[in-house]
């Protein structure tokens, strides 16, 4: 049996460290040991309703030796519990996707990964392009220069600290544009492991009941109303995947930055 943590992991967190020197606008303040907002209240209850739709599908897996079982020796009543199953998966699609979760293809997955990647690359281009810090200059050795006038020693710092301060400001945003971007393939990593998850319970349920289907002449063969209830709760399951929103999703706010 496939883990079901093992192929949806879990999202990557989205809270920032800012680059050194930059402090936590008030906004931007950690929350610490106050209440929780109500988007992370909502947030709470969206990643819950999540894990428990998660739990619904690893649960159907565990019970598919047992169905394996059930459809050698008694078809009819391994075609109900197909059923059964497929009513529980959808019910766990239902739930995942009204907590937000998205049925990501293979296109908006490889469009995420790149996205991701340039954006940690050029957070990391614009880090290294930082200019020197002038507070770690030799301020007392610039002032003790031989005939330096005060003005000048005063404008030229002025100039270095409006520098660093342009291209500090470029890479923060740089950084915090790969945090994002990298939080949403994280997102869509977990969600694309919860659809697979499914998918392949799907797929074990069609297999159990075309060896029902080929057992027809078993002395406890399902008749055609079994079958036309069976085929109800199928039918419903791949409606429920397939009509599950795709797209970009949006990964959970668990705040703002945080200072290193």
């Amino acid at each position: 049996m496939i883990s079901l943590m093992t192929a949806a992991a879990r999202p990557l967190p989205i809270w920032r460290t800012p680059l050194q020197g930059r402090s936590a606008s008030p906004g931007e303040a950690s929350p610490g040991f106050g209440l929780p907002s109500l988007t992370e209240m909502r947030d709470a209850q969206k990643s819950m309703k999540k894990e428990m739709a998660a739990k619904k599908v690893q649960a159907v897996r565990e019970r598919m030796d047992a169905l394996k079982l059930m459809v050698k020796i008694d078809p009819k009543s391994g075609l109900k519990m197909t059923a059964e199953l497929a009513k529980e998966l959808k019910s766990a699609v239902k739930d995942y996707v009204e907590a937000g979760g998205k049925n990501v293809t293979d296109g908006e997955m490889a469009m995420m990964r790149r996205d991701a990647k340039e954006a940690r690359e050029a957070a990391d281009a614009a880090l290294r392009g930082l200019p020197a810090d002038p507070k770690a200059a030799d301020g007392p050795a610039i002032e003790a220069e031989a005939g330096a006038e005060t003005a000048k020693v005063d404008a030229e710092m002025k100039r270095a600290q409006a520098a660093y301060a342009t291209a500090f400001g470029i890479a923060d945003a740089h950084d915090e544009t790969a945090d994002r971007a990298e939080a949403v393939l994280g997102a869509a990593t977990t969600d694309r492991g919860f659809f697979q998850q499914v998918k392949m319970a799907l797929a074990e349920l069609k297999e159990a009941r075309e060896k029902i289907k080929a057992d027809w002449a078993h002395p406890k063969s399902p008749n055609k109303d079994d079958w036309k209830a069976a085929d109800k709760e199928m039918a419903e399951l791949e409606k429920a995947i397939d009509m599950a929103p795709t797209g970009m999703p949006t990964p959970a706010s668990s705040g703002a930055s945080v200072k290193a």
